[in-house]
């Protein structure tokens, strides 16, 4: 077996596990998947070092503990709002506001990511489409589509972020 082919299995195998104990660390699912993406981008650059299957699960799950920890750590940093305060906010934000807010993000999306990114957050966010049939239409795989919305979404909420703070 060849050695991409060794982590890839390992991570294909331990996802949803490696996501759960994500999800238990950062308490988000949306901060836990992209925890577990960051995690196999760091595993994917060091994939000669994995001698056996069980070598790359090992390193897997330690790897996507400590960014989990590292996700947790980086929102912990950020005021949490208690939800009854964040719903009333929410209720208070006036449509036009709302506009403006996606105004931008669309901007952000149309002006700073790839074309490919771009697809991806269209497939998946606006229809809905589901990883391996937005892979199946772009010739990816399905881990690959993952890695790219995770990206994507992380450019995004960081352009956002800046550009909301001035």
């Amino acid at each position: 077996m060849k050695q991409t082919d060794r982590i890839t299995n390992a991570f294909t195998a331990m996802r949803e596990q490696m996501l759960s104990l994500a999800e238990r660390i950062t308490g988000n699912r949306d901060d836990a998947a992209d925890a577990v993406q960051d995690a196999f981008v760091k595993l994917w650059l060091q994939r000669e070092r994995y001698q056996s299957a069980s070598h790359a699960r090992g390193a897997g799950m330690t790897t996507v503990r400590n960014t989990s920890i590292d996700v947790a750590r980086h929102n912990s940093r950020h005021s949490a709002i208690p939800i009854e305060q964040a719903a009333d906010d929410v209720a208070a934000v006036d449509d036009a506001d709302r506009a403006l807010a996606y105004d931008q993000v669309r901007a952000i999306i149309d002006k700073d990511l790839t074309a490919k990114q771009r697809a991806i957050i269209e497939m998946r966010e606006v229809k809905g489409m589901e990883y391996d049939e937005i892979a199946a239409r772009l010739g990816l795989q399905a881990a690959n589509v993952r890695v790219e919305l995770s990206r994507a979404r992380k450019r995004v909420r960081e352009i956002y972020r800046n550009t909301t703070e001035r």
